[in-house]
């Protein structure tokens, strides 16, 4: 399960940067996004909430925080890789539960590819990604 859990965590990053890669091409940053909350660009419907932001596109729910702002830009919980999974048809197959996700995520920061999120020393269920593709 780690493995695939890595194998499918490459592709949730890949789809978030596919998003921000498009919002590149378009000569506009986040920020201008973020500001207009919600809307659609290329396949991707988005809706930035608080700090995260949803991304919809072909079906595929992907969720993630983007604050706090730190070295890290990619921020998510157990449940936001978990709806990735259940709406992604190349995983869903998998029929992995809430609690399997979130174990191998615990996993992944082990090895050093997550870090949890910190905030005066203290570490929270959110997972950074560190070096997913190594």
């Amino acid at each position: 399960m780690e493995n695939c859990l890595k194998e499918i965590l490459i592709d949730y990053v890949d789809f978030i940067e596919g998003y921000k890669s498009l919002l590149r091409s378009q000569n506009k940053s986040e920020a201008d996004y973020i500001n207009m909350n919600n809307g659609k660009i290329g396949n991707y419907n988005f809706f930035y909430h608080g700090a995260g932001c949803r991304l919809e596109s072909d079906g595929i729910v992907c969720e993630f925080d983007f604050l706090p702002e730190n070295d890290f830009p990619i921020k998510f919980s157990s449940w936001k890789m978990y709806e990735f999974i259940k709406t992604n048809k190349k995983w869903n197959k998998l029929n992995f539960s809430l609690d399997d996700v979130h174990a191998g995520l615990l996993k992944l920061v082990k090895k050093e590819k997550l870090v949890l999120l910190e905030n005066d020393g203290v570490k929270s269920p959110i997972f950074q990604v560190k070096d997913i593709k190594t």
